[in-house]
């Protein structure tokens, strides 16, 4: 769906017949920030790729992409493929100002405006990483994070209620059951636990699987099956991939994807709990239900795995990180510090106070998820490199959590890590103030924020040999 001129596979066919011509330039682009900045708006009379995304992406723009593609993927690799990296790199080439140019749109960063955003009604486009988003062949379509909170009777409205009444409320009793089985059901399978472990990743990525499974359906699955649920988190690389590249690559990271999906709505069915999904779907009005029932399913699963799995997968790695003073992978490694937390001595007995507080300062600092997809409400005038541009409403804007979290205004010595800091719960980690006091004035907050918790903190309680509560926040929890 929706697949622009310049991602058309003649579009493809004339990035490979240029692929040495496109490689150099990329390769400077991404090197030197003044021609990464050219790539995007242009130099004198060539237009950049922000021309060619107000021009609608033509075909006969395509070249713009070609060079553009690479240079954003040197630019990635030269900063440890760190998202968050390449997030401050790119904003420094634009003037560290308010906004820079990325992809299809513009960014913003500070806390004050990501606050507004994640206050607000907010307009979505099927878009990821602020590019058109591979549309229904690599995300199902309709899924929540493409859908507009415009409104309690909108279809984002619907399918959250939804969601949270017969999976997420924690307020239930077969929810605080099954987390609480959760010490036990890890102890079965992971023996002899010790803090080393949280460094053997597809262990913990396993074992998140099998735990956000039985959370949602009471079903503890099998080792191989948890194999293939953890390719939501291996294979996360590929959704930030734009169908032009998708097609360059002939489309392999496109079927990995969908025989994921397959593969996950399969497990579903193998053990009996269509029911969950057609009582979920009856439960909705008439305009907002999915025909067949198995549609649903998909989008659900696909928010369960991406998002669920994967998220708390990427939380677990980062705790089982800093739990032995060492910087995960991928992560932006000069702008995280130790601070007085310099030992595991000292970050194993932090942990052990307060096992959340813990999690969110560890979140804050290498988030799961480093920014969403919105689209400006009304026209914009942005300074991009010293220039002013005026931007139409409905062109993508990305906020940048990871960099707000990092917001000097309100997070004191916002590098260093500190779990007792003062504005903790103001970290917008889980896409809202999580624990904070308006807690509920962020709409599209993380519906399964509770559960990533819970299942993060039963999984590093394991490997310390560590008891503490779980299903704490049951009376609190709000879709």
């Amino acid at each position: 769906q929706d697949v622009a001129g310049d991602e058309s596979w003649l579009s493809v066919i004339g990035m490979w017949l240029l692929f040495p011509l496109n490689l150099i330039q990329g390769i400077f682009g991404g090197l030197i920030q003044a021609l990464f900045v050219q790539l995007s708006l242009g130099f004198a009379c060539l237009p950049g790729t922000q021309g060619a995304v107000l021009s609608d992406r033509p075909c006969s723009m395509a070249w713009l992409w070609w060079r553009y593609t690479f240079a954003a993927l040197t630019a990635l690799i030269a900063n440890g493929r760190s998202r968050l990296a390449l997030f401050m790199w790119e904003w420094e080439a634009f003037g560290k100002d308010r906004f820079w140019w990325h992809g299809e749109g513009v960014w913003c960063w500070s806390y004050t405006d990501c606050d507004k955003i994640l206050r607000s009604e907010q307009g979505r486009k099927s878009a990821f990483g602020a590019v058109r988003a591979c549309v229904p062949d690599l995300f199902a379509s309709n899924i929540l994070i493409f859908l507009p909170n415009t409104g309690s009777d909108s279809e984002w409205a619907a399918i959250r209620r939804a969601l949270h009444m017969h999976f997420l409320d924690t307020g239930l009793e077969q929810y605080r059951t099954r987390v609480n089985q959760l010490p036990k059901l890890i102890g079965g399978d992971w023996k002899k636990p010790k803090l080393e472990d949280l460094s053997e990743v597809a262990l913990l990525q396993k074992t998140v699987a099998k735990c956000i499974f039985f959370v949602m359906f009471g079903q503890w699955i099998t080792e191989a099956e948890s194999e293939i649920l953890i390719g939501w988190r291996t294979n996360a690389t590929l959704f930030i991939l734009p169908r032009l590249v998708q097609r360059f690559i002939g489309n392999v990271g496109i079927k990995k994807v969908k025989k994921l999906r397959e593969d996950t709505v399969g497990l579903v069915e193998k053990y009996g709990l269509e029911h969950s999904f057609v009582a979920m779907n009856n439960s909705m009005s008439d305009r907002w239900r999915r025909t067949p029932v198995v549609k649903l399913c998909d989008e659900i699963m696909y928010v369960v795995g991406f998002a669920g799995i994967g998220g708390t997968c990427a939380a677990c790695e980062s705790v089982g990180s800093f739990l032995q003073v060492k910087i995960p992978a991928e992560s932006a490694a000069e702008h995280i510090k130790w601070g007085k937390f310099d030992s595991r001595l000292k970050m194993i007995t932090k942990y052990k106070e307060s096992p959340e507080k813990y999690i969110k300062e560890t979140c804050r600092l290498d988030p799961p998820v480093t920014s969403a997809t919105g689209v400006l409400k009304e026209a914009t005038k942005v300074m991009l490199a010293g220039k002013e541009y005026e931007m139409p409403a409905g062109l993508l804007n990305q906020y940048v959590l990871s960099m707000a979290n990092r917001d000097s205004s309100m997070f004191e010595d916002p590098e260093v890590f500190n779990p007792d800091r003062l504005t903790l719960n103001k970290a917008v980690t889980w896409n809202g103030a999580f624990g904070a006091e308006d807690e509920d004035q962020f709409p599209r907050i993380c519906p399964g924020r509770y559960m990533s918790i819970d299942v993060t903190t039963a999984v590093i309680n394991h490997a310390l040999s560590h008891t503490s509560e779980l299903g704490v926040h049951a009376i609190r929890a709000t879709p």
